[in-house]
């Protein structure tokens, strides 16, 4: 009886050991993880919602892109780009991109780019913008071209959510510092910082 008793017990254990080992398996490498950067710091967070933010040393907007769904413009054989206009802040973004899918997913895109003259990207993941001085006014800054500790766009996180028609979609997050000079008087800088978290697609690879 007592062999029994120590077959059944040795028999539950066994039991209970194979079912934590199933439990305790990880995600499949076939499905991976968002490619992602170092935490942000400075206290500026990039959530995820969709979204574009800017703060100026005179206004800051944090406008919804929930529902933006853009087409990519090429720019060259390697690079397309989206670019919006915010009906509320008057803002207009430019964000560049790899156009196809198989150069988006690299873990090497994570870092930091240059910040280009409005609209005048030409690279992968540069950004530039122009947005009124004020809320409301019609004097605009304009993002000049630099790349420095107080000039960038960082790539934080690349995350692949599926397929639309012959498109791949990410979602990617940055944060970005970037010199803005009123126009037509461009020794008139502001400091514009902010962060965003788009919607992209590429070509399927």
């Amino acid at each position: 009886m007592k062999t029994l008793s120590k077959l059944i017990l040795l028999i539950l254990l066994s039991a209970s050991f194979m079912a934590c080992e199933k439990s305790s398996d990880g995600p499949s490498n076939e499905n991976p993880g968002p490619v992602k950067g170092p935490v942000i710091g400075n206290g500026e967070v990039v959530d995820n919602t969709l979204y574009m933010a800017f703060k100026t040393p005179d206004w800051e907007r944090k406008i919804d892109c929930t529902h933006l769904d853009l087409d990519p413009i090429g720019l060259n054989d390697s690079t397309s780009y989206v670019s919006a206009t915010s009906a509320s802040t008057n803002e207009t973004f430019y964000f560049s991109f790899p156009r196809d899918s198989s150069v988006m997913v690299r873990s090497s895109n994570i870092k930091k780019y240059g910040i280009t003259r409005v609209g005048a990207n030409k690279k992968p993941f540069e950004f530039s913008q122009t947005l009124p001085i004020i809320a409301n006014s019609t004097t605009k800054l304009v993002s000049l071209s630099g790349s420095s500790s107080d000039s960038y766009n960082e790539v934080l996180e690349i995350k692949y959510i599926g397929v639309k028609g012959n498109y791949a979609q990410f979602q990617i997050k940055c944060r970005y510092s970037m010199s803005m000079g009123e126009v037509l008087n461009e020794s008139n800088k502001r400091l514009v910082t902010g962060t965003f978290h788009f919607k992209v697609k590429t070509k399927r690879i």
